[in-house]
């Protein structure tokens, strides 16, 4: 279902609704059956235009700026006061000076600007509170539908990582292994079938939800890595850098898991030298992952399904929070560096 705009989807109703407002005036005036002087009509368009310049300046910048970004309401009412005031000023200093040489009382000059500037005053604190009431309307109403899409998307990642990435070709080389492994290696086997379990268990039974503890996506990424290790030869570099302490910080689940595997997929050979380095850091409000791996694949640079689904899971959770860059950096170094701002 697309987003709501109310500049896209309903552009008749906008246009009618302030097309009435702005006839509004010429509307009472022949309601009541009389005709206005050139300034009292001057008066209330420019009254209109100001209404007019305070609800689209809230809808696409103050509520923006004040409420959705820093929560900070009482910012965005006194912004408001102020713009209102100097709107309401300017409005009776146009109207002033055509009604300046026709009052010979300077009084009567005075007790009208107070009552157009209140009145001003107040009818756009009223176009404020509605432009907040249909932005926030439709950006509730935004965040609901992308929550939707972001748990289908969710469940679409399960089955295409269940289906992909820990498909039965994996499981039966890493079976194999540890099967070939239990010969020479008793220790090591049991513990490798106890990396397998876990990895498993936590595709299988802790990834339901939108969003996991980083910890366990850290302890996820440890388990595949040391399982993918024991296919690889002496002749391979493997490194891995994950933070310690991950805090409460919270991420999509199996969100590194397709740029570590495109690593092992492209960045093993069992005839050259072979090296994968994988660093995550937890830095203040920016989590990074960064991949580094030897190239001996001419079609890395192409885009599997695990990295297409990947940025769509982050277009829907981190919209303009994060980079994803893929590239050769030099000669057989290819790299991936994901960065998302978690503030």
């Amino acid at each position: 279902m697309p987003e709501i705009h109310l500049n896209r989807t309903k552009k008749v109703l906008p246009v009618l609704t302030w097309l009435g407002i702005f006839l509004m005036p010429l509307l009472v005036a022949m309601l009541e059956g009389e005709q206005k002087p050139l300034e009292w009509y001057i008066g209330n368009l420019l009254l209109c235009l100001s209404i007019f310049i305070v609800y689209y300046v809230d809808y696409y910048l103050l509520i923006e700026r004040y409420i959705i970004r820093r929560g900070k309401l009482w910012q965005f009412v006194v912004s408001n006061a102020v713009m209102s005031l100097l709107l309401s000023i300017a409005d009776y200093m146009l109207v002033g000076m055509l009604l300046n040489d026709k009052m010979e009382n300077p009084y009567e000059l005075a007790s009208n600007g107070i009552y157009f500037m209140l009145t001003a005053i107040v009818l756009m604190m009223l176009a404020a509170s509605l432009s907040v009431a249909i932005r926030m309307t439709e950006t509730t109403y935004n965040s609901n539908i992308k929550l939707s899409e972001a748990k289908k998307l969710q469940a679409e990642a399960e089955l295409t990582n269940l289906k992909n990435q820990l498909n039965p070709h994996f499981l039966f080389n890493t079976l194999n292994n540890i099967y070939a492994l239990a010969a020479i290696d008793n220790e090591r086997a049991r513990s490798s079938i106890h990396d397998l379990s876990h990895l498993l268990r936590y595709v299988i039974y802790d990834t339901s939800s939108i969003k996991v503890p980083l910890q366990g996506e850290m302890r996820f990424l440890a388990d595949y890595v040391r399982i993918e290790r024991l296919r690889l030869g002496g002749n391979f570099d493997l490194k891995m850098e994950l933070p310690e302490d991950c805090g409460d910080v919270e991420v999509p689940p199996l969100l590194f898991l397709p740029l570590v595997e495109n690593a092992f997929k492209h960045g093993v050979s069992f005839s050259k030298p072979s090296f994968i380095h994988v660093v995550v850091k937890l830095e203040n409000q920016t989590l990074s992952c960064e991949v580094t791996n030897s190239d001996h694949s001419r079609h890395q640079n192409d885009t599997g399904v695990g990295i297409q689904n990947t940025t769509k899971r982050l277009n829907m959770l981190y919209p303009g929070r994060y980079t994803l860059l893929q590239g050769n950096t030099s000669d057989g170094v290819y790299q991936t560096v994901l960065t998302i701002n978690i503030a």
